[in-house]
């Protein structure tokens, strides 16, 4: 018997988790892993489509790992499916797998496949499956607004001051800067337009705003309220995410989701911008008013920076008031490979936010803490 790649069953999840605690990465709980591999309405795993491949050796030890996100596409009223990878994982007594497991991956049927949550270690490995750095002149930009200085600073300072690695000192620490706004925080002022909604209020009026952004000809991932409301029923979040509204004499004309992250024991807890968009003809007013509502607010619900982790050429050009914000980074985090009978149109009308990506499940939620937990 030898290694095998084969698809990954909720009786994996142990062995990812382990796998996930080896690496330092969020360990997703079982009730989490059954959420993600039922997937969004209207999006179907199957043993071609899996929600991932593990690498197991011939003792029946799973030591590898490769998450497919599938979701479904519109455009110009047809739809289909893209498939984004997540939690590439594998331990260094099956070293090279990665290259099995991303073959699975770029053998799918889907239109499009890709990843905008590449590290700097992999990011090398996806141009040999025919992912190419993507978009153009933004595969390495992502957005970062301080919003709490002094908590930035007194970060780093501990940082400094133990002369360790981020994750040596979360090990040797423990859990710090943990933030009660996080819990008890609200949005304060609001920009004109922009209202907060609870995620019990994602209804039908979602729908018309999906039917309203279907109208605009654009290659976009399905955002009806069924979906929406999957998305935001992760098992795994702590505290739920941060839902804003942009509406106009039509109705509702937009929204940002924002959702809360804590990178490691050592780092203040954030907010990530997972989505941002409007109809066409409004969204040179509302994504700049939906974020400098969020920016507003961020420092009383205790988060120290707001990012926007994925940025596409549709979204670049509504932020230049931003522009102060923009960060390049070293490596490509964005890499996209298409189906080669997909014509320039619809590569050129995608758009995307960090929706499409992986990041809402894959971040590491701020932990509550044993007290609060006790005070539930």
């Amino acid at each position: 018997m030898t290694d095998r790649v084969r698809p990954f069953t909720l009786a994996d999840c142990d062995a990812v988790k382990a796998l996930c605690d080896w690496a330092w990465w969020f360990k997703r709980s079982p009730e989490g892993w059954r959420w993600l591999t039922e997937g969004a309405p209207g999006v179907g795993y199957s043993d071609e489509t899996p929600a991932g491949w593990v690498r197991e050796t011939p003792t029946g030890e799973v030591r590898g790992f490769l998450g497919n996100f599938l979701q479904a596409f519109d455009y110009r009223g047809e739809t289909f499916a893209g498939a984004s990878l997540h939690t590439l994982l594998v331990h260094p007594e099956v070293r090279g797998s990665s290259r099995d497991l991303l073959r699975r991956f770029a053998d799918q049927g889907a239109i499009v496949r890709y990843t905008f949550n590449a590290n700097t270690r992999s990011a090398p490995i996806y141009q040999g499956f025919d992912m190419q750095p993507w978009p153009e002149g933004l595969s390495r930009v992502k957005y970062v607004w301080r919003t709490d200085w002094p908590g930035v600073i007194s970060e780093r300072a501990l940082r400094w001051a133990h002369g360790l690695t981020g994750d040596s000192l979360s090990r040797a620490r423990g859990e710090r800067f943990a933030s009660d706004r996080v819990w008890t925080g609200v949005v304060g002022r609001h920009e004109p337009g922009v209202d907060e909604l609870h995620l019990d209020q994602i209804d039908e009026r979602f729908d018309g705003l999906w039917e309203r952004l279907r109208r605009d000809g654009r290659m976009l991932a399905r955002r009806d309220a069924a979906t929406l409301r999957w998305r935001c029923g992760d098992p795994d979040l702590t505290r739920p995410p941060i839902l804003l509204t942009f509406s106009d004499d039509n109705g509702l004309a937009g929204y940002l989701m924002a959702f809360f992250s804590k990178g490691s024991e050592v780092e203040r807890p954030a907010l990530e911008i997972i989505d941002v968009i409007a109809a066409r003809e409004v969204e040179a007013a509302a994504a700049p008013a939906l974020i400098r509502t969020l920016l507003g607010s961020a420092r009383a619900l205790g988060a120290a920076r707001v990012r926007l982790p994925f940025v596409s050429p549709g979204l670049e050009a509504l932020l230049g008031a931003f522009r102060n914000a923009r960060r390049v980074y070293d490596h490509d985090h964005c890499h996209v490979g298409w189906n080669g009978a997909v014509g320039p149109d619809l590569r050129a009308d995608w758009y995307a936010t960090p929706f499409d990506g992986d990041y809402s499940f894959c971040l590491r939620p701020p932990p509550v803490s044993a007290a609060r937990q006790r005070a539930a």
